[in-house]
């Protein structure tokens, strides 16, 4: 697969210049101790992909070349991908012993990266989610670990512009959110379709490809994008949305389960304006009982009870979007984009970490726990 030539010695240039001055690990991880990881920007608009942990102290940062999203984790925890944001066209595999990148993936010719990607159940191939922007249909790329991260093929996603990707419980159901809004590099981050947006939630079967199944919200929802969610042991889905226009104040928050229709969950009034059609991020707590879905343009991180889809709190947090697991049980760990990192229960409430890392650093959209 050849690769337009200016675009490889760019790229190379500049994995090459970061590899240099690729950030050692603080400490050793000892691989018991909880650690969290978050792409951030530092002093200067410096980027990279950081660890800390329950304190909120420096394990390790490592420089990124352009503005890192989402992180998937191995499931053996050793190695961890971070993968820039759209439309960006490089992922970081990173050792996480060591906090050190061994290798970088630069995204085919024609293609850029959706932010995101997850490790099939035994580790041998991650799968990333990909614009084919020529043809403007969303691509799942192969790449096989224990071969040098060697590309070895692709599927469809079935819709435009997949964005999140996790693995169901079963160790082989792909899941799949195609946003559904046609972009392309040379017009940055335009939406340039909405008069045809077609949002999805697919499943699909990471080991040929063929299509599970395939649910849309409501013709009169058309603009609400699905784009990320999370998902705990029973299969269930929680899904954050972004609405594409202001004339209307829809759910932003849903979930749902294979084989039924997407659920929509009613935030309470009061707060329907104040988040701005906007979820940024979700993740579920290590019970998989609540999870979190973030709304950062209201400085909001929202907690529903997955069983019911009942509401349960909002919590404060200054351009909150990343959230993640916590410690346990429905412990859950919000970031800031503007600094600090918060822990909330329901028992304690929401405590700030005191390490001084994580309050010198802006935190990115999302954020992930290392069991």
């Amino acid at each position: 697969m050849r690769l337009m030539e200016i675009n490889r010695r760019s790229f190379l240039a500049a994995t090459a210049a970061f590899s240099l001055v690729a950030g050692k690990a603080v400490r050793a991880h000892p691989g018991k101790e909880p650690l969290w990881l978050a792409a951030n920007a530092a002093a200067g608009r410096q980027y990279g992909l950081g660890a800390f942990d329950r304190n909120g102290d420096q394990v390790f940062e490592l420089p990124l070349p352009g503005r890192g999203h989402g992180i998937a984790i191995a499931p053996d925890g050793q190695t961890c991908v971070a993968v820039a944001r759209r439309p960006g066209t490089f992922a970081a595999i990173i050792d996480l012993a060591q906090g050190e990148a061994t290798h970088w993936l630069e995204a085919p010719e024609g293609r850029h990266f959706h932010g995101h990607g997850v490790f099939s159940a035994d580790g041998q191939r991650f799968f990333s989610a990909e614009n084919d922007y020529a043809e403007a249909v969303g691509i799942i790329g192969i790449w096989a670990v224990e071969d040098n991260w060697r590309r070895v093929g692709e599927m469809s996603s079935y819709g435009i512009e997949p964005h999140d990707i996790r693995l169901l419980a079963d160790g082989h159901t792909l899941v799949v959110a195609n946003g559904g809004i046609i972009t392309h590099p040379e017009s940055g981050r335009a939406r340039l379709n909405l008069e045809r947006m077609d949002s999805s939630l697919v499943y699909m079967d990471s080991r040929d490809g063929s299509l599970l199944g395939q649910w849309r919200l409501p013709a009169e929802l058309r603009l609400l994008s699905m784009r990320h969610f999370a998902v705990n042991a029973n299969g269930d889905v929680a899904i954050g949305m972004q609405h594409q226009s202001d004339d209307q104040t829809p759910p932003i928050v849903a979930l749902h389960r294979f084989g039924q229709e997407i659920r929509l969950l009613e935030l309470p009034a009061p707060m329907t304006k104040t988040v701005r059609n906007y979820c940024g991020s979700v993740a579920m707590a290590a019970d998989g009982r609540t999870f979190a879905a973030s709304c950062p343009q209201g400085s909001l991180v929202t907690v529903w009870e997955t069983a019911s889809g009942r509401f349960l709190k909002a919590v404060s947090v200054a351009d909150g979007c990343g959230v993640a697991a916590g410690l346990g049980g429905d412990d859950l760990i919000m970031t800031s984009g503007r600094r600090g990192v918060w822990d909330w229960s329901a028992a304690g409430g929401a405590q700030a970490l005191p390490g001084a890392y994580v309050n010198e650093r802006n935190w990115d959209n999302h954020a992930i726990r290392l069991a």
